[in-house]
């Protein structure tokens, strides 16, 4: 290892690789003489930009941070749907490891630190002879592990996804906790951190959980739900809507959704009129101070009745309506995991700082560039568990 790449892992989707990784290259902008550049060999989801098909993160981390890379050398392969049936028959692609080394190589040639960034859990891209842990033996690169927070689950998923970093005789440089609530981050720490210290694996940071990263934007729910604005409504905010209120139960509960959640988008079935009412009248009144960010009729195919967009209109509040009933987008939504997009400048702007805020990003750089292994791959952590145990029993250091 040369000490100018990272292997950035998670222990599934969705971990928090992606976030993690535009923390860490926006730190090593600010505190490295060099440049940092970011890679994804194998990605799975694509999007249209300018003709060309390009990976979904790999756009997200190089347009946020204003990365200059071609998108060959940065996303040098997409698992596009049916791809892995071509490849098991033969047709598929047959030089992916090679395509991933060039890209890698050149990325270092121009850079002083590639951050790479795994795909899904450790084994996905096996169909292709190349899951993650292969990927990052083949770039002779240690590993970060990217975790959920919890205890149990926490230590569980470790064990799973650093066994086949070992098999692959890949270093695992250390972890890092994610999504952990902020009621139960001393009590996961109290726990974890003897664990580790014991399995002889760095714990570089805790990163809590930010409620509002989570929450779809108004143009997330719009896509996944085919709504429409109504013209003589308010069709925009200068705040737009994040998040949604499921518009199920009694006016009362509903009302207290939205002054718990005012930035939150209600979605209602048109057919609860006094809710509406409920509403609107509460606003003109001033007992609900603000909200909802958005009210999204469903079940509505004939549009929204005047008198509701005329309120609406009044009070600044951004209408919609979808043919969808109530229940069915409700589904639609909980079924969804919600990513940080393109443009949305103070969602990315919370990542960089609760990043660089949680985690000992010097010391992981240090740990990068300057390697220790004091348990090799194939033996995690046992002499740091003995030395415990003699601690423990005998009082021995």
């Amino acid at each position: 290892m040369d000490g100018r790449g990272l292997f950035i892992a998670g222990s599934d989707m969705n971990a928090g690789k992606t976030t993690f990784s535009l923390g860490l290259i926006s730190w090593l902008d600010e505190n490295s003489a060099g440049s940092a550049t970011f890679m994804k060999p194998m990605g799975q989801k694509t999007l249209l930009r300018d003709g060309e098909s390009v990976g979904e993160d790999t756009f997200l981390v190089n347009s946020s941070l204003g990365l200059d890379m071609p998108p060959e050398f940065t996303a040098p392969f997409t698992m596009s749907s049916g791809i892995a049936q071509k490849y098991l028959s033969g047709e598929g692609p047959g030089d992916i490891g090679k395509r991933i080394r060039k890209a890698y190589r050149y990325l270092r040639s121009r850079s002083d630190m590639v951050v790479v960034e795994g795909t899904g859990h450790p084994g996905v891209g096996a169909v292709f002879d190349l899951c993650n842990a292969s990927v990052a033996g083949l770039l002779d690169l240690p590993v970060l592990l990217v975790l959920d927070g919890g205890i149990g689950s926490t230590i569980d998923r470790y064990a799973l996804c650093s066994s086949l970093f070992r098999e692959h005789s890949v270093h695992i440089l250390g972890v890092v906790i994610n999504r952990v609530r902020e009621s139960k981050m001393d009590k996961v720490r109290s726990y974890l951190d003897p664990w580790f210290e014991a399995e002889g694996i760095p714990v570089f940071g805790y990163i809590p959980y930010v409620k509002s990263l989570a929450r779809p934007s108004i143009g997330m729910l719009g896509r996944e739900l085919g709504f429409q604005a109504q013209e003589n409504g308010a069709g925009t905010s200068p705040h737009p809507a994040e998040g949604f209120i499921a518009g199920f139960g009694s006016t009362s509960e509903i009302l207290g959704g939205i002054a718990e959640n005012p930035g939150s988008a209600l979605l209602l079935s048109a057919c609860r009129e006094e809710v509406l009412d409920a509403v609107m009248a509460r606003r003109l009144s001033g007992a609900l101070a603000e909200g909802p960010g958005a009210i999204v009729l469903c079940g509505s195919g004939s549009g929204s009745p005047p008198q509701t967009a005329e309120g609406c209109a009044r009070l600044g509040i951004p209408l919609y309506t979808t043919g969808r009933s109530a229940e069915d987008s409700v589904s639609i939504l909980n079924r969804r995991v919600f990513k940080v997009e393109p443009g949305e400048s103070v969602k990315i702007g919370e990542i960089v700082r609760t990043v660089k805020c949680s985690v000992d990003l010097q010391a992981l750089m240090e740990a990068v560039r300057s390697p220790v292994r004091g348990t090799e791959a194939g033996e995690p952590g046992r002499a740091a568990r003995f030395r415990s145990w003699l601690s423990r029993v005998f009082g021995r250091k």
